[in-house]
């Protein structure tokens, strides 16, 4: 996404960098996390949290590594709720799979009770992705934000 945002007038950060009470003075925050668990990363929830102000556009973006849309769709809920309720309005929402390197297939068989056709359908739903498509969306759902 930042390699489509070159040409224009914007700050890319990781979260971690990000100072909570300089928040409010962007015009648009794009967070941006992996799904772990049904949920978005501790640093996006953490930064939410503690932000004095939050700007008044806010978009999100996730890459995920299941095929069932119900482990991953509401990942940004709890933080939907807390950009709402500081009174920002979320502009958009991106999502893509994203290949899963470091979760043991064990761990995918207990998670799974076992069914190792659910594991494969996991494992294939984002074998080689982001791929060149995903990328492309991606930069478009980006530029699209700051037209």
């Amino acid at each position: 996404m930042a390699g489509a945002l070159e040409t224009e007038d914007v700050t890319v950060m990781p979260a971690a960098d990000v100072d909570p009470a300089g928040m409010g003075d962007y015009d648009l925050a794009v967070l941006g996390s992996g799904v772990y668990m049904g949920k978005v990363g501790d640093t996006i929830q953490t930064l939410v949290k503690t932000a004095t102000a939050l700007p008044p556009r806010i978009a999100f973006f996730t890459t995920h590594s299941n095929p069932d849309p119900d482990m991953w769709k509401n990942a940004f809920l709890k933080v939907h709720r807390e950009v709402e309720k500081a009174g920002s309005t979320v502009v958009g929402e991106f999502e893509c799979a994203g290949e899963n390197t470091v979760t043991p297939v064990e761990m995918l068989l207990q998670l799974y009770q076992g069914d190792q056709e659910k594991v494969d359908a996991y494992l294939e739903c984002a074998r080689g992705h982001p791929n060149e498509e995903d990328e492309e969306a991606a930069q478009a759902f980006a530029k699209s934000l700051v037209v």
